[in-house]
């Protein structure tokens, strides 16, 4: 069971998302913006993180900096109403899937589905010493190999 952090500065976001994972059988959480998301997971470390792109304050791919270094281990889900921002640019910061609002509840458990995959590899092989920047990407590449 893993733990999940939903961070979207609109509630109702957050209720659906947590409506539509609540079967899934992991531990939810929820933030309303950046900080509110990094203070979540001092108390609980999450290992799979949804975050919004757009919200006030810090944006999503500030947070999803942050989050990569304070927390490698654990596997990050963008999730943006706007559609201009390329998918490239998000990755780039190690994130595991990229989802354009409004998405659908299946591509939202994939999403969750290959980021736990990705937790449960990594937490197990560790890093590779060769890729541990982007370790994220290269075991994507590997995965469209099988």
């Amino acid at each position: 069971m893993a733990k999940v952090l939903i961070v979207d500065d609109e509630p109702r976001v957050r209720q659906l998302m947590r409506r539509h994972l609540e079967h899934s059988g992991h531990e939810l959480y929820d933030a309303e913006d950046a900080q509110a998301a990094l203070d979540a997971m001092v108390q609980v470390p999450c290992d799979v993180i949804y975050c919004d792109i757009q919200m006030p304050g810090r944006d999503g791919l500030w947070l999803t900096a942050e989050l990569r270094k304070l927390y490698p281990m654990s596997a990050v889900v963008l999730a943006t109403g706007v559609s201009s921002v390329p998918p490239q640019i998000s990755m780039q910061a190690g994130v595991l899937a990229y989802l354009v609002k409004p998405f659908t509840r299946q591509a939202l458990l994939t999403a969750l589905d290959t980021a736990v995959r990705w937790v449960e590899d990594t937490r197990t092989h560790g890093p590779k010493a060769e890729d541990q920047g982007d370790n994220v990407t290269d075991w994507l590449d590997e995965l469209k190999e099988l």
